[in-house]
């Protein structure tokens, strides 16, 4: 006898329900835009979480994450700063007659696998233009663009699950940050600190959305529990929105107030400088902010980092996201915009006159190296965008080179022997003591290994050795130099060598808190409702009607 039908009590298929429900759990987990809920902070970490094994075991353990500057007690020297000046002040390790440690990198944020195909997906974009050679273009790249992202590893069919989440995880963060705390710990076994570690920008793959700054500060977390972490915005950050700006302030502890989010900080001695910019506004490809903005806005803050340089008797940092050289995919942003490249050389110019400076961007995923040199002063340049972000396609060696010597700002050479470039995830570890100093830069693989690509010498001396009081803080500025200052070209192959020149003495930074300087209106983007509230440009006067 034939069994009897089942019976119809489930309308719908098991599959279907398993579907469905899928689809609801996916649509749960996916990022929304809005804002980053602020939590309280942890305490500094013990001493049992020495180890990178053990920080990575005990993550979890440590505590709801906090902001990166909230804990004063491995950060900033409480009364130290000058709001006036945007001056955070002085940090609490980071004496260079004990030699200085830093670690410079960027770019650490997360992205997708099929990223490689962005060539493609601009020459498919140009098809809906009536130009018959851009629509031949675009079919010829289709099949190619497919097999592409599909070969070695089916990038494009494992991007979907991350993409119908918005939750882009992708890339190499955990295993540089993993190499930095070896370092780290290398360091701390010789009897020695890192004193900061510094992010170029580009820390999530877009600001506006808190689930991508909880994943970063979650798995930044056994970093800056240990380090003070300072970082520029990058153009990720999206700080041309309310939520990119709240969530950048709630995560970072940064700026001083207001929504101006450049700022300077020195060493605990006083003698090295970091002056973070953000050049989000400046360099806007993305076209988030009004050209007037762009001019406004650049004007201010450039004119902002020249007094600072100038007022400073040692060696500076400029941190931007940005880079004003660069030989790969942005190149053009700067040098085809003549508000940028009049901005690029003022600031040039005074770092010349500090003598001894480097510039550290990101924005390029990869490495890359050089030496604007003068006969009496130098100035390094480093892209250090290899933090994690999927990497950048560069030229050939020789082409880098090629390109970066086209470069002659406020009278500044590159010679292409003072020129270096990889294609690697990478960080940077400087080092400095009066008279001298050293870059140390290296790439890391999937194991996290740390393999030293690229090594710069720097000679300090001419800056001398300033009187150190009992607290290691500079009673007066060193004089100057006694005699020309020239730079060193190293041989080829050979580690670079810069040589600079001190610029004279001056006023000794002041400590005293002063008035926020939050009464100016500061830069926005567009003026519509997920901008931030007109910065930067005056309000329009209003024409009174004439009396009746």
């Amino acid at each position: 006898m034939r069994a009897p039908a089942r019976s119809s009590r489930w309308p719908v298929a098991p599959r279907h329900l398993a579907a469905a429900a899928s689809a609801i759990m996916l649509l749960a987990g996916c990022a929304h835009m809005g804002t980053l809920t602020p939590v309280s902070q942890t305490i500094s970490p013990t001493a049992s979480e020495s180890t990178v094994e053990n920080r990575e075991e005990r993550r979890s353990t440590l505590g709801p994450w906090r902001s990166l500057l909230a804990d004063t007690l491995i950060g900033l020297v409480p009364g130290t700063a000058d709001s006036s000046r945007r001056y955070l002040g002085r940090l609490r390790d980071g004496y260079t007659s004990d030699t200085l440690n830093l670690i410079l990198f960027g770019d650490n944020r997360p992205g997708w696998r099929a990223a490689r195909l962005a060539p493609e997906y601009a020459t498919i974009k140009r098809m809906v233009s009536p130009n018959p050679i851009n629509i031949l273009h675009g079919l010829i790249t289709i099949p190619w663009a497919l097999g592409k992202g599909l070969w070695p590893d089916l990038a494009l069919l494992r991007d979907i699950p991350d993409k119908l989440r918005n939750m882009p995880v992708y890339g190499r963060e955990r295993e540089v940050i993993r190499a930095m705390l070896a370092k780290i710990d290398s360091l701390k076994a010789r009897g020695q600190t890192v004193s900061a570690v510094v992010n170029s920008g580009d820390l999530v793959e877009d600001g506006r959305y808190p689930a991508h700054w909880e994943r970063f500060l979650r798995i930044t977390q056994p970093l800056y529990s240990r380090v003070p972490y300072f970082g520029v915005p990058g153009n990720h950050e999206r700080t041309d929105a309310v939520e990119g700006v709240r969530n950048w302030g709630i995560a970072t502890g940064l700026p001083v107030g207001g929504d101006r989010l450049y700022y300077c900080f020195d060493t605990a001695d006083g003698w090295l400088r970091v002056v973070a910019l953000d050049s989000n506004p400046i360099v806007d490809p993305g076209k988030h902010w009004t050209r007037e903005v762009q001019i406004k806005y650049s004007e201010e803050e450039f004119a902002w980092l020249v007094e600072r340089i100038k007022e400073h008797t040692g060696p500076v940092i400029v941190l931007m996201h940005h880079p004003p050289f660069s030989s790969s995919l942005h190149r053009e942003e700067w040098q085809k915009d003549s508000v940028l490249t009049e901005r690029r050389k003022r600031m040039v110019g005074a770092l010349h006159d500090a003598g001894i400076s480097a510039i550290v961007c990101g924005h390029e995923h990869a490495y890359q190296r050089a030496l604007l040199t003068w006969p009496d002063a130098v100035a390094v340049v480093l892209v250090t965008g290899g933090g994690g972000a999927p990497l950048h396609p560069l030229p050939p060696p020789a082409e880098v080179a090629r390109l970066f010597s086209e470069y002659k700002v406020a009278g500044s050479i590159v010679k292409p022997e003072n020129v270096f470039s990889a294609q690697v995830f990478n960080f940077v570890h400087m080092r400095l003591w009066f008279g001298g100093g050293e870059f140390y830069t290296y790439a890391v693989d999937k194991a996290s290994k740390a393999t030293l690509i690229d090594k710069v010498n720097i000679d300090l001396k001419r800056y001398g050795v300033p009187k150190i009081d009992q607290h290691k803080i500079p009673i007066a500025a060193a004089k100057g130099p006694q005699e020309p200052s020239h730079t060193t070209m190293a041989p080829p192959g050979a580690p670079a060598t810069m040589t600079g020149m001190a610029k004279s003495p001056g006023k000794v930074d002041t400590t005293t808190a002063s008035k926020r300087i939050l009464s100016k209106p500061a830069p926005s983007g567009k003026s519509d409702s997920t901008s931030i509230s007109r910065r930067v440009l005056p309000k329009p006067a209003v024409k009174k009607k004439p009396p009746q």
